[in-house]
């Protein structure tokens, strides 16, 4: 079987389309291409490959060297440790793809040994004084600045992710019960308990804040922007973003370290 560099971004295309098929996220299926094109990108600057078939576990472990020792395109460094880890990755599901739908012969991939993530305690946790602060910074005599609240205090209380948060419907909050269906990784949902100030925010948000920026519109979201839409990812970000500044705390506050606060 060949598989020449004219016919390269027909197997991607047909990685990621299998990808979509088997329900993985879209930020991820993002991040597969990104990895997939990087490796091309190596394979037209630094080798004479022009078919994929011809590819070999030395072909590979020369790239994965490459990549332990190649600059980074934002600095001089070398990629981290964990970068070099998912483009491995994302390259041994291409390959894993290719043989077993037989566009190639053989896996050049599979003996690859993938360098050993580093962990360590995530950044940004915040200390409770500087939750306190946070939480304590949106103006919630205006509708929108009662939904910010009650975002920073759902995400803190609960530790869900960001997906979750601005996907999460109307009737998956269960008031009395106290808890909330939320759809994750996967579009898995689960039930995630809800503590009783964050449920006293939500319920006075759902009757005074939201029915304000809805206007005329309708929606089975709980969190809606300030014309009544669908919120998006960014805006999100920048909520949490533009509160931590007014707080006065250290740059690169997320949500996900509301998350992490959270958890710790």
């Amino acid at each position: 079987m060949a598989a020449p560099k004219a016919r390269w971004p027909v197997l991607k295309a047909r990685y990621l389309e299998h990808l979509k098929v088997q329900n993985y996220a879209p930020r991820t299926i993002e991040g597969i291409e990104a990895h997939v094109r990087f490796f091309f990108e190596y394979l037209e600057k630094e080798t004479k490959t022009g078919d994929l078939s011809e590819l070999d576990y030395e072909d590979l472990a020369a790239y994965q060297t490459w990549l332990c020792y190649a600059p980074s395109a934002e600095k001089e460094a070398p990629l981290c440790v964990n970068t070099q880890h998912h483009r491995l990755w994302a390259l041994q599901g291409f390959f894993g793809f290719l043989f077993k739908r037989g566009m190639i012969l053989s896996d050049p991939s599979s003996a690859l040994e993938k360098p050993r993530m580093r962990t360590g305690l995530p950044r940004n946790i915040l200390k409770p004084a500087q939750v306190l602060s946070l939480l304590e910074m949106p103006d919630t005599k205006t509708p929108l600045g009662l939904r910010d609240s009650t975002i920073l205090e759902t995400l803190y209380a609960t530790g869900i992710r960001n997906e979750e948060l601005i996907t999460l419907k109307l009737d998956g909050v269960e008031l009395e019960q106290g808890q909330m269906t939320v759809r994750g990784k996967g579009r898995k949902e689960r039930l995630v308990p809800i503590g009783r100030i964050s449920l006293n925010w939500l319920r006075r948000y759902l009757e005074e804040g939201r029915p304000g920026l809805l206007g005329k519109r309708e929606s089975r979201l709980v969190f809606v922007s300030c014309h009544g839409l669908p919120l998006p990812r960014i805006t999100l970000s920048y909520i949490v973003k533009k509160y931590a500044q007014r707080a006065g705390l250290p740059k690169g506050i997320t949500p996900h370290a509301l998350r992490h606060t959270c958890a710790t």
